[in-house]
Protein backbone atom coordinates (compact mmCIF):
# COMPACT_ATOMS: atom_id res chain seq x y z
CA UNK A 1 0.00 0.00 0.00
CA UNK A 2 3.15 2.45 1.06
CA UNK A 3 4.69 1.02 -2.49
CA UNK A 4 0.91 2.37 -4.31
CA UNK A 5 0.42 5.40 -2.26
CA UNK A 6 4.37 7.17 -3.60
CA UNK A 7 3.76 5.87 -6.44
CA UNK A 8 0.60 7.93 -6.87
CA UNK A 9 2.37 10.61 -5.45
CA UNK A 10 5.21 10.59 -7.76
CA UNK A 11 3.09 10.84 -11.08
CA UNK A 12 0.73 13.30 -9.51
CA UNK A 13 3.35 15.86 -9.35
CA UNK A 14 5.08 15.08 -11.99
CA UNK A 15 1.73 15.13 -14.21
CA UNK A 16 0.23 17.95 -12.67
CA UNK A 17 3.32 20.29 -13.69
CA UNK A 18 3.50 18.67 -17.33
CA UNK A 19 -0.77 19.47 -18.12
CA UNK A 20 0.14 22.85 -16.21
CA UNK A 21 2.66 23.79 -18.81
CA UNK A 22 0.31 23.17 -21.46
CA UNK A 23 -2.75 24.87 -19.54
CA UNK A 24 -1.04 27.98 -18.97
CA UNK A 25 0.85 28.92 -22.00
CA UNK A 26 -2.81 28.23 -23.68
CA UNK A 27 -4.52 30.77 -21.31
CA UNK A 28 -1.46 32.90 -22.00
CA UNK A 29 -2.28 32.09 -26.10
CA UNK A 30 -5.49 33.33 -25.96
CA UNK A 31 -6.99 29.67 -26.49
CA UNK A 32 -9.82 28.20 -24.93
CA UNK A 33 -9.12 25.58 -22.34
CA UNK A 34 -12.47 23.26 -21.74
CA UNK A 35 -10.94 20.49 -19.26
CA UNK A 36 -7.72 20.41 -16.68
CA UNK A 37 -7.74 16.88 -14.90
CA UNK A 38 -5.33 15.03 -12.93
CA UNK A 39 -6.58 11.33 -13.38
CA UNK A 40 -8.33 9.64 -15.72
CA UNK A 41 -12.37 9.21 -15.74
CA UNK A 42 -14.56 8.34 -14.40
CA UNK A 43 -14.59 11.67 -12.55
CA UNK A 44 -13.99 11.77 -8.97
CA UNK A 45 -14.36 15.40 -8.51
CA UNK A 46 -15.69 18.32 -10.74
CA UNK A 47 -16.17 21.99 -10.58
CA UNK A 48 -16.08 24.44 -13.43
CA UNK A 49 -14.46 28.39 -12.89
CA UNK A 50 -15.35 30.16 -15.78
CA UNK A 51 -14.45 28.23 -19.04
CA UNK A 52 -13.05 25.31 -17.56
CA UNK A 53 -13.72 22.40 -15.69
CA UNK A 54 -11.06 21.05 -13.60
CA UNK A 55 -11.14 17.56 -12.19
CA UNK A 56 -9.87 14.98 -10.43
CA UNK A 57 -10.21 11.36 -11.89
CA UNK A 58 -10.71 7.97 -10.45
CA UNK A 59 -7.89 6.45 -12.00
CA UNK A 60 -4.46 8.15 -10.84
CA UNK A 61 -1.75 7.68 -13.34
CA UNK A 62 -2.00 10.20 -15.70
CA UNK A 63 -4.13 13.49 -16.80
CA UNK A 64 -5.06 15.62 -19.66
CA UNK A 65 -5.82 19.26 -20.90
CA UNK A 66 -8.62 19.36 -23.54
CA UNK A 67 -8.19 22.40 -25.40
CA UNK A 68 -11.38 23.95 -27.85
CA UNK A 69 -10.50 22.69 -31.30
CA UNK A 70 -7.69 20.57 -30.68
CA UNK A 71 -8.24 17.14 -32.72
CA UNK A 72 -8.60 18.10 -36.81
CA UNK A 73 -12.09 17.44 -36.94
CA UNK A 74 -12.58 20.42 -34.47
CA UNK A 75 -11.76 22.72 -36.67
CA UNK A 76 -14.07 25.82 -36.87
CA UNK A 77 -14.22 29.24 -37.20
CA UNK A 78 -13.61 30.10 -33.28
CA UNK A 79 -10.27 32.19 -32.98
CA UNK A 80 -9.64 30.61 -29.41
CA UNK A 81 -9.55 26.91 -31.20
CA UNK A 82 -6.16 26.03 -30.90
CA UNK A 83 -5.86 24.91 -34.70
CA UNK A 84 -6.88 28.44 -35.50
CA UNK A 85 -3.24 29.41 -34.18
CA UNK A 86 -0.27 29.71 -35.55
CA UNK A 87 2.00 26.65 -36.34
CA UNK A 88 4.56 28.63 -33.53
CA UNK A 89 1.71 28.95 -31.03
CA UNK A 90 0.97 25.47 -31.17
CA UNK A 91 4.50 24.34 -30.68
CA UNK A 92 4.55 26.27 -27.97
CA UNK A 93 1.80 24.91 -25.70
CA UNK A 94 3.03 21.56 -27.20
CA UNK A 95 6.51 21.81 -25.65
CA UNK A 96 5.18 23.56 -22.34
CA UNK A 97 4.43 20.18 -20.81
CA UNK A 98 7.62 18.36 -21.43
CA UNK A 99 9.57 21.87 -20.66
CA UNK A 100 7.62 22.29 -17.53
CA UNK A 101 8.88 18.93 -16.41
CA UNK A 102 12.69 19.85 -16.94
CA UNK A 103 12.40 22.59 -14.86
CA UNK A 104 10.41 20.39 -12.00
CA UNK A 105 13.23 18.50 -11.50
CA UNK A 106 16.18 21.35 -12.23
CA UNK A 107 13.86 22.97 -9.31
CA UNK A 108 13.95 19.71 -7.21
CA UNK A 109 17.77 18.72 -7.87
CA UNK A 110 18.68 22.82 -6.69
CA UNK A 111 16.09 22.31 -3.58
CA UNK A 112 17.82 19.32 -2.96
CA UNK A 113 21.70 20.56 -2.56
CA UNK A 114 21.02 23.26 -0.50
CA UNK A 115 18.89 21.00 2.14
CA UNK A 116 20.83 18.29 1.98
CA UNK A 117 23.88 18.32 -0.08
CA UNK A 118 25.40 16.90 -3.01
CA UNK A 119 26.05 12.84 -2.61
CA UNK A 120 30.02 12.38 -2.66
CA UNK A 121 31.07 8.64 -3.41
CA UNK A 122 33.43 6.70 -0.83
CA UNK A 123 35.79 4.85 -3.10
CA UNK A 124 38.23 4.32 -0.21
CA UNK A 125 36.39 1.44 0.88
CA UNK A 126 34.58 -1.25 -0.82
CA UNK A 127 31.19 -0.88 1.86
CA UNK A 128 27.69 -1.38 -0.16
CA UNK A 129 25.46 2.32 0.45
CA UNK A 130 22.89 0.06 -1.66
CA UNK A 131 21.82 -2.04 -4.51
CA UNK A 132 19.83 -1.64 -7.75
CA UNK A 133 16.44 -3.43 -8.00
CA UNK A 134 16.82 -6.43 -10.24
CA UNK A 135 20.19 -6.82 -11.23
CA UNK A 136 22.32 -9.87 -9.41
CA UNK A 137 23.87 -8.22 -5.97
CA UNK A 138 19.86 -7.38 -5.09
CA UNK A 139 18.98 -10.83 -6.05
CA UNK A 140 22.05 -12.63 -3.51
CA UNK A 141 20.47 -10.81 -0.87
CA UNK A 142 23.60 -8.29 -0.89
CA UNK A 143 22.55 -5.18 1.70
CA UNK A 144 23.37 -1.30 2.23
CA UNK A 145 26.42 -1.65 5.37
CA UNK A 146 28.15 -4.79 3.61
CA UNK A 147 31.61 -4.68 3.02
CA UNK A 148 33.68 -7.24 0.18
CA UNK A 149 36.58 -8.55 1.58
CA UNK A 150 37.28 -10.78 -0.88
CA UNK A 151 36.17 -12.13 -4.47
CA UNK A 152 37.15 -15.15 -5.22
CA UNK A 153 39.29 -15.55 -2.63
CA UNK A 154 41.43 -12.45 -3.34
CA UNK A 155 41.67 -9.71 -0.92
CA UNK A 156 40.16 -6.35 -1.90
CA UNK A 157 41.12 -2.82 -0.34
CA UNK A 158 39.16 -0.84 -1.92
CA UNK A 159 36.04 0.26 -4.04
CA UNK A 160 38.06 0.36 -7.72
CA UNK A 161 40.13 -2.35 -6.65
CA UNK A 162 36.45 -4.10 -6.54
CA UNK A 163 34.79 -3.02 -9.19
CA UNK A 164 37.79 -3.69 -11.86
CA UNK A 165 37.84 -7.37 -10.96
CA UNK A 166 33.80 -7.56 -10.96
CA UNK A 167 34.03 -5.13 -14.66
CA UNK A 168 36.45 -8.26 -15.92
CA UNK A 169 33.81 -10.96 -15.20
CA UNK A 170 31.07 -10.44 -17.22
CA UNK A 171 29.00 -13.69 -17.41
CA UNK A 172 30.93 -15.28 -15.09
CA UNK A 173 29.92 -16.61 -11.74
CA UNK A 174 31.90 -15.09 -8.69
CA UNK A 175 32.09 -15.60 -5.10
CA UNK A 176 32.09 -12.67 -2.64
CA UNK A 177 33.02 -12.27 0.99
CA UNK A 178 31.28 -10.30 2.84
CA UNK A 179 31.54 -8.82 5.85
CA UNK A 180 27.87 -7.56 7.60
CA UNK A 181 27.74 -7.41 11.04
CA UNK A 182 31.16 -8.08 12.26
CA UNK A 183 30.08 -11.65 10.42
CA UNK A 184 31.43 -13.15 7.53
CA UNK A 185 29.26 -14.80 4.90
CA UNK A 186 29.78 -15.85 1.50
CA UNK A 187 27.37 -15.24 -1.30
CA UNK A 188 27.62 -16.37 -5.84
CA UNK A 189 26.56 -14.02 -8.18
CA UNK A 190 27.00 -13.29 -11.95
CA UNK A 191 27.72 -9.98 -13.25
CA UNK A 192 25.58 -9.26 -15.89
CA UNK A 193 27.55 -8.11 -19.07
CA UNK A 194 26.74 -4.27 -19.79
CA UNK A 195 27.77 -2.50 -22.81
CA UNK A 196 29.77 1.07 -21.32
CA UNK A 197 31.20 3.86 -23.70
CA UNK A 198 34.62 4.59 -22.54
CA UNK A 199 37.46 6.51 -23.97
CA UNK A 200 38.70 4.02 -25.83
CA UNK A 201 35.23 3.01 -26.77
CA UNK A 202 32.80 0.63 -26.26
CA UNK A 203 33.63 -2.20 -23.73
CA UNK A 204 31.46 -5.44 -22.31
CA UNK A 205 31.82 -4.75 -18.44
CA UNK A 206 30.25 -7.19 -15.78
CA UNK A 207 28.37 -5.16 -13.20
CA UNK A 208 26.46 -6.80 -10.09
CA UNK A 209 24.54 -3.27 -9.69
CA UNK A 210 25.67 -1.76 -6.19
CA UNK A 211 26.54 1.38 -5.37
CA UNK A 212 28.83 3.14 -2.79
CA UNK A 213 28.60 4.82 0.20
CA UNK A 214 28.30 8.28 0.13
CA UNK A 215 29.03 11.29 2.51
CA UNK A 216 26.55 14.67 2.15
CA UNK A 217 28.07 18.05 1.02
CA UNK A 218 25.88 20.97 1.51
CA UNK A 219 25.92 23.35 -1.20
CA UNK A 220 25.15 27.32 -0.80
CA UNK A 221 22.47 28.85 -3.43
CA UNK A 222 24.60 29.47 -6.03
CA UNK A 223 27.28 26.88 -6.22
CA UNK A 224 24.17 24.36 -6.01
CA UNK A 225 22.16 26.38 -8.88
CA UNK A 226 25.16 25.60 -11.41
CA UNK A 227 25.48 22.21 -9.93
CA UNK A 228 22.12 21.98 -10.38
CA UNK A 229 21.88 22.72 -14.37
CA UNK A 230 24.92 19.95 -14.64
CA UNK A 231 23.39 17.16 -13.12
CA UNK A 232 20.01 18.06 -15.17
CA UNK A 233 21.74 17.92 -18.33
CA UNK A 234 23.85 14.70 -17.27
CA UNK A 235 20.18 13.01 -16.48
CA UNK A 236 18.84 13.95 -19.82
CA UNK A 237 21.96 12.94 -22.17
CA UNK A 238 21.83 9.79 -19.58
CA UNK A 239 18.45 8.94 -20.78
CA UNK A 240 18.93 9.62 -24.59
CA UNK A 241 22.12 8.04 -25.16
CA UNK A 242 20.35 4.56 -23.10
CA UNK A 243 17.46 5.59 -26.33
CA UNK A 244 20.23 5.81 -28.88
CA UNK A 245 21.75 2.65 -27.11
CA UNK A 246 18.48 0.74 -26.75
CA UNK A 247 17.61 1.58 -31.01
CA UNK A 248 21.12 0.21 -32.14
CA UNK A 249 20.86 -2.89 -29.92
CA UNK A 250 23.80 -2.05 -27.69
CA UNK A 251 21.26 -1.64 -24.72
CA UNK A 252 18.47 -4.27 -23.79
CA UNK A 253 14.38 -4.58 -23.06
CA UNK A 254 15.55 -5.83 -20.09
CA UNK A 255 17.23 -2.42 -18.41
CA UNK A 256 13.54 -1.12 -19.61
CA UNK A 257 11.40 -0.17 -16.68
CA UNK A 258 7.57 0.25 -16.84
CA UNK A 259 4.98 1.35 -14.24
CA UNK A 260 5.51 -1.66 -11.83
CA UNK A 261 9.12 -0.64 -11.82
CA UNK A 262 8.63 3.29 -11.41
CA UNK A 263 6.15 2.12 -8.65
CA UNK A 264 8.89 0.31 -6.89
CA UNK A 265 11.24 2.40 -7.13
CA UNK A 266 9.45 5.26 -5.60
CA UNK A 267 8.39 3.14 -2.81
CA UNK A 268 12.17 2.47 -2.10
CA UNK A 269 13.34 5.86 -2.49
CA UNK A 270 9.96 7.07 -0.21
CA UNK A 271 11.14 4.71 2.51
CA UNK A 272 15.34 5.73 2.38
CA UNK A 273 13.74 9.40 3.10
CA UNK A 274 12.35 13.15 1.60
CA UNK A 275 15.36 14.03 0.52
CA UNK A 276 15.81 10.35 -1.90
CA UNK A 277 12.36 10.72 -2.71
CA UNK A 278 12.85 14.43 -3.90
CA UNK A 279 15.53 13.32 -6.07
CA UNK A 280 14.07 10.64 -7.30
CA UNK A 281 10.81 12.62 -8.80
CA UNK A 282 13.22 14.84 -10.11
CA UNK A 283 15.16 12.08 -12.22
CA UNK A 284 11.62 10.21 -13.20
CA UNK A 285 10.42 13.83 -14.68
CA UNK A 286 13.48 14.64 -16.65
CA UNK A 287 13.07 11.04 -18.09
CA UNK A 288 9.65 11.25 -18.97
CA UNK A 289 10.03 14.76 -20.03
CA UNK A 290 12.21 13.58 -22.92
CA UNK A 291 10.12 10.49 -23.47
CA UNK A 292 7.48 12.73 -24.42
CA UNK A 293 9.58 14.05 -26.58
CA UNK A 294 9.72 11.29 -28.87
CA UNK A 295 8.13 12.41 -32.29
CA UNK A 296 5.73 9.68 -32.36
CA UNK A 297 2.00 10.12 -31.57
CA UNK A 298 0.21 10.65 -29.42
CA UNK A 299 3.36 12.18 -27.31
CA UNK A 300 4.15 15.59 -27.58
CA UNK A 301 7.01 15.34 -29.80
CA UNK A 302 4.82 13.13 -32.49
CA UNK A 303 2.11 16.55 -32.67
CA UNK A 304 4.74 18.63 -32.73
CA UNK A 305 7.01 16.97 -35.68
CA UNK A 306 3.57 17.56 -37.64
CA UNK A 307 2.77 21.06 -36.54
CA UNK A 308 6.53 21.50 -37.83
CA UNK A 309 5.91 19.58 -41.06
CA UNK A 310 2.74 21.60 -41.28
CA UNK A 311 4.19 25.24 -40.82
CA UNK A 312 6.73 24.17 -43.25
CA UNK A 313 4.53 22.70 -46.08
CA UNK A 314 2.25 26.27 -45.25
CA UNK A 315 -0.84 23.44 -44.91
CA UNK A 316 -2.21 21.07 -42.84
CA UNK A 317 -0.99 17.06 -43.05
CA UNK A 318 -4.12 15.04 -44.42
CA UNK A 319 -6.45 13.63 -41.86
CA UNK A 320 -6.13 10.61 -43.37
CA UNK A 321 -1.93 10.41 -43.22
CA UNK A 322 -2.62 11.40 -39.69
CA UNK A 323 -4.96 8.65 -38.65
CA UNK A 324 -3.37 5.93 -40.55
CA UNK A 325 0.08 7.03 -38.51
CA UNK A 326 -1.12 7.65 -35.47
CA UNK A 327 -3.42 4.47 -35.46
CA UNK A 328 0.10 2.15 -36.49
CA UNK A 329 1.87 4.49 -33.37
CA UNK A 330 -0.35 3.90 -31.08
CA UNK A 331 -0.30 0.17 -31.40
CA UNK A 332 3.30 -0.33 -31.29
CA UNK A 333 3.18 1.75 -28.31
CA UNK A 334 0.72 0.22 -26.83
CA UNK A 335 2.36 -2.86 -27.51
CA UNK A 336 5.69 -1.72 -26.17
CA UNK A 337 4.52 -0.64 -22.87
CA UNK A 338 2.37 -4.16 -22.49
CA UNK A 339 5.73 -5.76 -23.06
CA UNK A 340 7.72 -3.64 -20.53
CA UNK A 341 4.71 -3.99 -18.07
CA UNK A 342 4.97 -7.86 -18.39
CA UNK A 343 8.45 -8.21 -17.90
CA UNK A 344 8.29 -5.44 -14.82
CA UNK A 345 5.56 -8.16 -13.59
CA UNK A 346 8.00 -11.07 -13.86
CA UNK A 347 11.02 -9.28 -12.98
CA UNK A 348 8.89 -8.60 -9.43
CA UNK A 349 7.98 -11.88 -9.02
Amino acid sequence: MFTILAAIIVLGIIVFIHEFGHFAVAKLSGIAVEKFSIGYPPTMISHKFGETEYCIGWIPFGGYVKLSGETPEEISSNPRDFRAKSPLTRIAVLFAGPFMNVVLGFILIWFVLIGYGESIPRYEIPKIGSTVVGMPAAKANIAAGDIIVKIDGDTVKSWNDMAEFIHSKPNVPISLTISRNDSLLTVVCTPEPKTISTETGDSIMGMIGIVPTTIQKKMSIFPAFIRSIEATIAIAFAVLSFLINLIIGHASLSEVGGPVMIAQIAGESARLGIWQFLMFIAALSINLALLNLFPIPPLDGGQILFTVIEGIRKKAISLKFQAIFQQITIALLLAFMLLVTVKDILRFF
